[in-house]
């Protein structure tokens, strides 16, 4: 039997051949959305832009979790679990009310990220490097507690019709949003003790791609400074992919940094952010 198996949700966003090669379970986030299913051939965001509909998500069940636990309790002496941020979800309540379920719940550890999309993937993938380093779970705990601390989000919305179509921006918010977008100041999206606000404004630019990449190399550069290394990130994306990877090179060519992966903003993200949002999370390559 092996020593540790990792549980994550899908708002980690990781992309699939990441999952299947760290074999990773993932736990999926519940989607309705009829749309889809008359245009099966684009992504979720393209049918949002086009039709103007929005899907509704809902966090995994109990159930959902113990499906995974019972299955890798067969495998391993211990679970992993990271999930997005208590304060964003009911999943991590979910993950735990789920250990009840099983004879020896004691065998069940939960790390709430404090993050979700890119920062939930990069702080997974930290985990995983960790299981290979040892096998002391609660070390590996506590390493990851200090560490999501180290892991720093941006975001930036193309407008805001999606935020206030589900009622999370009101009118005047939406006014002064597009109101600096319009004179060159970006507001800047991000995770603070995992609750997402606005965390600052990007200057001088109306342009998401270089706003983005602005604040990838004021942390670039923080991080050089304080850990004397690079650091590494991942990036997500809507319907924008080609935006995603002129980002990739551009962080990889200019920075010299590491990106872990590319993938789509997940569902239940976008449906709050809608199209055209670019996401990118950076730790220390340590």
């Amino acid at each position: 039997m092996d020593n540790i198996g990792i549980v994550t949700d899908n708002i980690s966003s990781l992309p699939e051949k990441i999952v299947q090669k760290y074999q990773i379970e993932t736990v999926k986030t519940k989607l309705f959305f009829p749309e889809a299913e008359k245009f099966p051939e684009k992504n979720l965001y393209q049918i949002m832009e086009e039709t103007k509909a929005y899907p509704k998500t809902s966090a995994p069940s109990p159930g959902d979790f113990v499906k995974v636990y019972k299955k890798l309790s067969r495998r391993f002496q211990k679970i992993l679990v990271i999930t997005l941020s208590s304060h964003l979800s009911g999943t991590y309540n979910s993950a735990f009310q789920a250990k009840e379920f099983l004879e020896d719940p004691s065998r069940i550890e939960l790390v709430d990220s404090k993050h979700a999309v890119a920062g939930e993937g990069l702080l997974t993938l930290k985990a995983i490097e960790l299981v290979q380093q040892t096998g002391d779970i609660e070390e590996i705990k506590n390493k990851l507690e200090n560490f999501k601390q180290e892991i720093k989000m941006v975001a930036f919305l193309k407008n805001t019709f999606w935020v206030e179509k589900i009622g999370r921006m009101t009118g005047q918010q939406a006014w002064l949003f597009q109101t600096l977008k319009s004179l060159g100041i970006q507001p800047i999206i991000g995770i603070k003790k995992g609750r997402v606000g606005f965390t600052g404004f990007n200057f001088g630019s109306r342009d998401v791609f270089k706003a983005i990449f602005h604040q990838l190399y004021y942390h670039s550069q923080r991080i050089r400074r304080r850990f004397k290394v690079t650091m590494r990130v991942g990036i997500n994306y809507t319907n924008n992919i080609g935006l995603a990877y002129d980002l990739k090179e551009k962080i990889e060519k200019e920075l010299g940094a590491e990106v872990t992966f590319v993938s789509l903003v997940p569902p239940i993200v976008g449906a709050n952010s809608g199209p055209g949002t670019l996401i990118a999370a950076c730790h220390p390559k340590v």
